[in-house]
């Protein structure tokens, strides 16, 4: 349950950043969450995912 909980936060936060670029805000606290969850349970690749989004929104 907890992986899928993270997974499906990371989907909202990419469906916001491509689709409602005026929800960046809410974005970034579900890229955050997830972050923090992909780390806690050693989900390399999905933690490099969120990341990679993450870097994207900073330059």
């Amino acid at each position: 349950f907890r992986p899928d909980l993270a997974l499906s936060r990371l989907e909202l936060a990419e469906l916001l950043l491509d689709h409602y670029p005026d929800e960046k805000a809410e974005a970034i606290e579900h890229l955050d969450f997830a972050i923090k969850e992909f780390r806690e349970m050693k989900m390399q690749p999905s933690l490099e995912r969120a990341l990679r989004r993450k870097d994207i929104l900073k330059a």
